[in-house]
């Protein structure tokens, strides 16, 4: 394919027309409610009473949540469905709706906490802030070498959870967060219930979907409350280097902010371009057949560090305090367990504890409570016993998942791989509007949008906009499944490709 174009992310205005329209009936109920605050449409009615929500309840949006059901609604009212082959949902981060299995040794655990452990440990209610055997895991496996402590640990529902109260802790009313552009949308909607505004940080597609540092310090302020850092990424599938994670630090250090690190996708780092492979023929086109790995050994040349390690052993005393939020959700296939963690690290001046944000942390877990007891008590055995021969065989499937993904996209018309995922599940490729003009011609829908809505009423296979995650012209696809699945998925794109960008 011909070289492609520089392509700058431009992060999306909050009041944009793509915005606006992709989230219409939220903003319209969320208006709603402020209205009613104001006594807009309040008063004395003889059909109830005036009950109205509250805009802290009404503001926050969740993107991916609103588009996606509106468009399946609409997919499935259509009528067309039953000529279509079988739904493949490449859209879910969640590897275990693709095939993927978390390792036996988490079933085993919870049933050895129902045989031998005691009702009050396996059923009964824990600290808020989580079972100590389970922080002293974290603290132990997962966390190992950060120097992190259990009393800094905090168990949450889940990542999503961690970063909430984060944000929750170190925003007020009228400060900003920078956002990494692109993202994933939870960071805007928990910026939304917080009431602080998420100033979007541009990352540059054609390099790792690294930072602009020039970017940063212009939207950097002293509202600023923190700086947020994805890394491994979604959905961008980066997997920055200790050099740009040590730019990140010292540019946060220098403007006097603490980090707050998304790390969910922890030690899920690979080099695509890895380990051996055999040559084999695609069943739609064996013209341009990509190929598949054999069982080779695994080869990375990507490995993860925790953003505090690299802080702590880098920085040394010039360091800011460290937010670290990640769960077992992804690396052990328990997404909806929601098990996740808090762990806090301070900067050399003890900034966090002096800002009260311990406290400020255990009053919100007091508030949001804990996983179960069940799986909490079950959780200190997973992470010991989970061999690594479970992680090494899972990330070698996401990336010969990303690397199919890869060298089927560079045969497909009309899209783009700009720099090759490096970690957690997902592949971002760009869609050349040049190649499909008469996508979203008439209706004013973004290139991606549009080719979303057809892919899916045409061939039945689903992915997400990258509008959602401020990213225009991309799409995002889960790379996280048997190489059998992205191949049905992947022949019914190029065939939708080839189809769309001949009828020009």
């Amino acid at each position: 394919m011909a070289p492609s174009r520089e392509v700058v992310v431009h992060p999306i205005e909050t009041e944009s027309v793509t915005e606006v329209d992709l989230l219409q009936p939220a903003k319209k109920k969320a208006r709603m409610g402020l209205d009613r605050e104001r006594g807009g449409l309040g008063g004395t009615s003889t059909d109830g009473m005036n009950i109205k929500c509250s805009p802290m309840a009404c503001r926050p949006k969740n993107r991916i949540r609103i588009f996606v059901e509106d468009l399946l609604k609409n997919h499935h009212s259509g009528g067309n469905t039953q000529s279509l082959p079988p739904m493949m949902n490449l859209s879910l981060g969640d590897p275990t709706a693709l095939g993927l299995k978390p390792p036996a040794e988490a079933a085993g655990a919870i049933t050895q906490v129902l045989e031998e452990s005691s009702t009050k440990e396996a059923h009964g209610y824990q600290h808020s802030c989580g079972v100590a055997g389970f922080r002293e895991a974290i603290v132990t496996h997962a966390l190992r070498g950060t120097g992190a402590a259990v009393e800094d640990v905090f168990v949450t529902s889940g990542c999503s959870q961690a970063l909430q109260f984060s944000l929750m802790t170190l925003c007020s009313e009228g400060s900003n967060v920078l956002i990494p552009c692109p993202c994933f949308p939870l960071y805007n909607t928990i910026c939304e219930l917080v009431g602080a505004e998420a100033r979007p940080y541009k990352l540059n597609p054609h390099n790792n979907w690294e930072a602009y540092l020039e970017d940063l310090e212009a939207k950097c302020d002293e509202r600023t409350a923190c700086l947020l850092v994805c890394n491994p990424g979604n959905p961008t599938s980066h997997a920055y280097t200790p050099k740009h994670l040590e730019e990140l630090l010292r540019f946060a250090y220098r403007r006097g902010i603490p980090v707050v690190a998304d790390e969910v996708y922890a030690h899920m780092t690979f080099d695509v371009s890895g380990g051996t492979t055999t040559s084999t023929t695609s069943s739609s086109s064996s013209s341009s057949s990509p190929r598949e790995d054999s069982e080779g050994e695994e080869t990375n040349g990507n490995q993860f560090q925790w953003l505090a390690e690299i802080a702590l052993n880098s920085l040394g005393r010039e360091r800011p305090p460290v937010l670290s939020c990640s769960a077992l959700s992804k690396r052990f296939l328990v997404p909806g367990w929601r098990l996740g963690w808090l762990a806090l690290f301070d900067d050399a001046a003890e900034s966090l504890k002096r800002g009260g944000i311990h406290d400020g942390m255990k009053a919100l877990v007091q508030i949001g409570m804990t996983p179960n007891s069940l799986l909490q008590a079950a959780a200190p055995s997973i992470l010991e016993n989970t061999p690594q021969s479970y992680h090494s065989e899972l990330l070698e499937t996401i990336r010969k998942g990303a690397r199919y993904c890869v060298e089927r996209c560079n045969a497909c018309k009309g899209l783009q791989c700009l720099s090759e995922p490096k970690g957690a599940m997902y592949f971002m490729p760009r869609i050349d509007p040049d190649v499909f003009p008469k996508l979203g011609e008439g209706n004013g829908e973004p290139v991606d949008i549009a080719w979303t809505k057809a892919l899916l009423a045409e061939t039945n296979v689903f992915m997400l906009p990258g509008t959602l995650f401020g990213a225009p012209g991309f799409v995002r696809i889960v790379a996280a499944a048997p190489i059998e699945v992205l191949r049905e998925a992947w022949d019914r794109i190029q065939e939708f490709c080839d189809k769309k960008s001949n009828s020009l």
